[in-house]
């Protein structure tokens, strides 16, 4: 990684990363505990319980010299998921009556609030997809592969 800036950028969007998902978990949870359900919320309570285990080491993972963009490949498939599970909660909760769906008679402030965050979830890891992206870019245009070896011109350019 280049930059001081960029590695900051990275940690925190995969610390708000994190906090959504608590958020998403724990809101999930109380709705799976209480209320009859659908496969919508068990697909948003696997998606955030994923990332509370997988995203802990990435606030200081980025801050390590040997770190290589690990999380590139983990944001680009979660950016998707909770993109996919941002979609489930505003189809079920924002094309008809908020009590009627999925967790029948649930409070629908707490369904907005989990959708909210469903989309913080996805929005903060677009954003470390990017950064990691930018960086992987910026990397692979600077400079040799090995610095110790002595480049020669080829024939063709002599």
């Amino acid at each position: 990684m280049p930059s001081g800036a960029s590695k900051f950028i990275l940690s925190f969007a995969h610390c708000l990363t994190w906090i959504s998902s608590a958020i998403v978990v724990g809101i999930t949870g109380y709705f799976l505990n209480n209320y009859d359900h659908d496969q919508h919320l068990i697909f948003e309570m696997v998606i955030s319980a994923l990332v509370l285990g997988f995203w802990l080491p990435s606030f200081i993972v980025p801050f390590m010299t040997s770190y290589k963009q690990w999380y590139l490949p983990l944001n680009f498939i979660f950016s998707y998921l909770w993109l996919t599970g941002f979609i489930f909660s505003a189809q079920d909760y924002n094309e008809s009556d908020c009590d009627f769906n999925a967790p029948f008679y649930g409070h629908c402030s707490l369904k907005l609030t989990n959708e909210a965050f469903l989309f913080l979830g996805f929005f903060f890891t677009f954003v470390a997809l990017i950064v990691d992206v930018v960086a992987w870019r910026s990397a692979a245009t600077t400079g040799p592969v090995h610095p110790e070896k002595e480049v020669r011109p080829s024939a063709e350019t002599a």
